[in-house]
């Protein structure tokens, strides 16, 4: 008998120290090959999207499959296009005015320092002009360019792996697999739910932002929309984006803190109270999981790894469950205590 308990408590501790050891191999093998597999798992999912919408276009239009296909991959081609461009004029625009908007913020630290030096605070104004004066900002700004033809690369590669995703998915036979079948499907919902509600966060915040004249109002609107795909803290950083061409804008004025309140209050009624109605059970991962997973995705694959946290825990949960050994792991990401 003792040797029976022995030889248990054995076995369970080589099962754990081999698990232990296997998620350290998996985890250098994501950080070395990043730079194929972002992209790869970038055009999978957009695949789940592409997919749907040839689905559509076959069966409202009767389109035959090539030319479904074929639109659809123009569709997203021009949809990127049309981004890429408005982004360049929009920053372009923005630049013409940089030393304006300089000034504004010289003038408004002066006033700022002012107040502070009237309660009894010394302060080197001096210094911090020159700070300002010499702020990169805009440096970086026109840096942007050289970011665009970096993120141009990822995209063919993600344009050349959709291709044959989609083309070639006429002679590969259909998903019979229950565990594949129920990623597929989960994915497909939740992307379907957080595109629609990042479409709609992205329109009123850029119906708030055109409203207010803010400049590189579509710019911002576009990063709001993106980072919506963000659990938890993606909605905090689109509030906060804007801030330093608000305050360049407009200072410290009844607009900058409406412009504020405005997107505070559409991203939490959206994010909080629509979103989570039609997501429903959503992807059964607790709260907790989702933070944690983003730390993960976001250490291992940077921003790329945060976008794509909460579909691949939700599938490495559903492997994990079909597994007899490692189904309590997945209930414990559910948040429920294994029985």
């Amino acid at each position: 008998m003792q040797i029976d308990k022995t030889s248990y408590y054995y076995s369970k501790t080589s099962a754990i120290c081999l698990t232990i050891i296997a998620a350290g191999v998996v985890t250098a093998f994501l950080v070395y090959t990043k730079a194929l597999l972002i992209p790869l798992v970038i055009s999978i999912f957009f695949y789940t999207i592409l997919a749907q919408i040839t689905l559509y276009l076959r069966h409202r239009f009767c389109f035959p499959k090539w030319l479904a296909l074929t639109c659809s991959i123009l569709l997203f081609i021009c949809a990127f296009g049309l981004v890429v461009l408005f982004t360049v004029n929009a920053v372009g625009d923005f630049l013409k005015g940089a030393e304006v908007y300089r000034q504004s913020l010289l003038t408004t630290s002066k006033n700022v320092l002012t107040v502070v030096q009237e309660h009894g605070i010394t302060v080197d104004q001096n210094f911090v002009e020159n700070y300002l004066r010499e702020l990169p900002i805009f440096d970086w700004l026109r840096n942007v360019g050289g970011k665009l033809f970096t993120v141009l690369s990822d995209f063919l590669l993600i344009i050349l792996f959709m291709t044959f995703f989609l083309f070639g998915s006429k002679k590969t036979p259909p998903v019979t697999n229950p565990a594949i079948k129920e990623m597929l499907a989960n994915i497909s919902v939740y992307l379907s739910v957080k595109l629609m509600a990042s479409v709609i966060t992205g329109v009123v915040a850029a119906c708030i932002l055109f409203g207010f004249q803010v400049k590189l109002a579509l710019v911002f609107a576009l990063f709001i929309f993106l980072l919506n795909f963000i659990p938890s803290v993606g909605s905090i950083i689109a509030v906060l984006l804007p801030v330093p061409v608000l305050f360049l804008q407009f200072g410290f004025s009844g607009r900058f803190f409406s412009i504020l309140g405005l997107l505070t209050v559409a991203e939490f009624v959206i994010g909080n109270m629509l979103e989570p109605r039609f997501l429903g059970e959503g992807l059964d991962l607790h709260p907790a999981t989702v933070v944690t997973s983003l730390i993960f995705w976001t250490l291992v694959w940077g921003v790329p790894g945060a976008f794509l946290s909460v579909p691949l825990t939700a599938s490495l949960k559903i492997v994990l469950s079909r597994i007899k050994h490692t189904h309590a792991v997945a209930e414990f990401m559910a948040g429920r205590l294994p029985q």
